[in-house]
């Protein structure tokens, strides 16, 4: 398109941030959910990383879905279908229907942010899409930082059961704005490849590079934004409540990567090169956050910069997704791809720092998994130089 729909573009944006609320609201609320239900540490984990696995699983399938039947209509019903979920999640009485309402807000938030992207894409002009993509590389450190600020304020007005139906209503909501924003919208033609080609298309090399990217990136994010406030307060007597903080400024800092990559990429960087210099950043800064010899500010410090640098690979890989696709608006399959990658790297990588400074009782043991995960990211970085 010649011009760009900026209005439209915010809508599709805020309606993933708003998406994402519904990770953040577990974060002020999971400790009174463990003590009302009586809740095991494994079943309360279930509740964290249900999103995470349904990514790993259905991404693609839901992206591919997408691009079949709408990416407006796909969008609209994962909103609906997250907000059911948590008006159910505010009624349940034990973990078993808890489980579930978190299983119908994971498959609505799935169906929702496979979708988006490709709606914002085709809001773009030529010129302004990797702005607009990097934008949107930070609708997740956007949602979830800000419901770390409103969920606490709205647990402690009428609890966690109140904040589940809160973030209902803003879900339902927002659907409408998005219905009213995109319905005028030019309609996209489906898809007419049939269903081999489509993936053919997507499963090349440069495709599978970013996905791969996508693994390595998320297993250090998740495993450094997890582990970070447990370290300050465990090893260095920081209160829980400021901890807590220092992450959501950890979590923050992602924005800045996140758009600063798209500006860059709409001004003729390369994103190979913001690729290659996001995971030599969050190597040495992750290294520094491990290490028992950083104090608690260098730690925070080199969380932020971590956050900061590393959101320069979503806002890249959002960009690249819109290239490596049938059209720059049916996009939602590589979209759903890099969510497996992500969803899949949720699961890894926080698994693997935890076992192994288990196994050797040393945080410092934690730096081994994060050079391997920033080596073979920098080797996908270095791979795509020539297919960006």
């Amino acid at each position: 398109m010649n011009q760009s729909s900026w209005p439209r573009i915010w809508v599709a944006f805020l309606a993933g941030c708003v998406a994402a609320f519904q990770i953040g609201k577990t974060f002020a609320s999971l400790t009174l959910i463990i003590d009302e239900l009586s809740l095991s540490l494994v079943q309360a984990g279930l509740i964290l990383s249900l999103f995470g696995l349904i990514a790993a699983i259905a991404g693609a399938a839901f992206g591919l879905l997408s691009d079949r039947i709408g990416h407006l209509r796909m969008a609209l019903t994962g909103l609906a279908l997250s907000a059911a979920g948590s008006f159910l999640g505010a009624l349940v009485p034990n973990i078993e229907l808890l489980l579930l309402s978190r299983l119908l807000e994971g498959f609505g938030f799935i169906l929702a942010i496979v979708a988006l992207p490709s709606l914002i894409s085709r809001s773009a002009s030529d010129r302004d899409r990797p702005l607009a993509m990097g934008l949107w590389g930070a609708f997740m450190p956007a949602g979830i930082g800000l419901s770390m600020i409103i969920t606490p304020l709205l647990v402690d007005w009428h609890g966690w059961r109140g904040l589940w139906n809160d973030v209902g209503i803003m879900l339902l909501l927002w659907g409408v704005i998005l219905y009213l924003g995109f319905r005028r919208s030019p309609a996209q033609p489906g898809i007419r490849l049939n269903t081999a080609e489509f993936i053919g298309s997507i499963l090349r090399l440069g495709p599978l590079l970013v996905v791969a990217g996508f693994v390595c990136y998320s297993s250090l994010y998740q495993s450094l934004t997890a582990f970070l406030p447990t370290m300050l307060v465990t090893d260095y007597d920081v209160a829980l409540a400021t901890a807590a903080r220092f992450g959501a400024f950890v979590v923050v800092g992602n924005i800045i990567g996140n758009v600063g990559a798209g500006w860059l990429i709409s001004r003729g960087f390369k994103p190979w090169k913001l690729l290659t210099v996001s995971f030599v950043a969050m190597g040495l800064c992750a290294s520094l956050v491990f290490t028992t010899a950083t104090d608690p500010a260098l730690k925070v410090v080199a969380g932020f910069l971590f956050s900061a640098f590393g959101g320069m690979f979503p806002g890249t890989a959002f960009v690249l997704a819109a290239r490596y696709s049938p059209s720059p608006s049916q996009m939602a399959l590589m979209a759903g791809f890099m969510l497996q990658g992500a969803g899949i790297g949720q699961a890894i990588g926080p698994l693997m720092v935890s076992s192994v400074v288990e196994y050797y009782s040393d945080w410092n043991t934690a730096i081994l998994v994060v050079i391997a995960m920033a080596g073979i990211g920098l080797g996908c970085a270095l791979l795509l130089r020539r297919r960006t």
